[in-house]
């Protein structure tokens, strides 16, 4: 098994194909055929089994504004992995090198979005109810701002010191 990680600009036609089949495999109502649900992330991680794609995870580096201060976050987006290589612990090594990565480089948090916590919960995520801000988009089109709740769905792990504050969060940017 390979791990690597790779800007975006740095993925080819060949790994675009293979991240859009995983996608699509792990996300039935994912656009056919893209690599990215709303915007492109800044890296990924893609996790290999000889020439095959069987884990993949994107990242997006950005700041945020939690109840008037600004953190350093990483937006995980799309962590799946291969059903035949799922309970093998590979989205939680995924997680782990971005926490690395996030405490070598000054950053806050990890957040997501996710229906189910459980994998989350277990590699010390935590559910918060704020509410958000964000620029809608919608098939490469900017529709406006929104303001509310996103219900049971955003998480976030501290990776420093700094508290997650319960006011509102200004994602500064799109919906991860």
């Amino acid at each position: 098994m390979k791990l690597e990680r790779l800007e975006e600009f740095q993925i080819d036609a060949q790994k675009e194909g293979q991240i859009a089949e995983l996608l699509g495999q792990c996300f039935p109502d994912y656009p056919g055929g893209r690599i990215h649900f709303k915007q492109l992330p800044d890296f990924r991680y893609l996790c290999w089994e000889g020439d095959g794609l069987i884990a993949h995870m994107a990242v997006e580096h950005r700041l945020v504004n939690n109840d008037g201060e600004l953190f350093r976050i990483f937006g995980i987006v799309d962590l799946c992995v291969a059903e035949a290589f799922q309970h093998r612990k590979l989205a939680s090594r995924l997680i782990s090198e971005l926490s690395i990565l996030g405490l070598q480089h000054r950053v806050d948090f990890l957040v997501l979005m996710a229906k189910d916590h459980g994998l989350y919960l277990s590699n010390g995520f935590q559910a918060v109810s704020n509410n958000c801000r964000w620029l809608m988009i919608q098939e490469h089109q900017s529709l406006g701002i929104a303001q509310r709740r996103v219900q049971s769905s955003l998480m976030v792990k501290a990776l420093g010191k700094k508290k997650w504050r319960p006011g509102l969060v200004d994602l500064l940017g799109h919906v991860f």
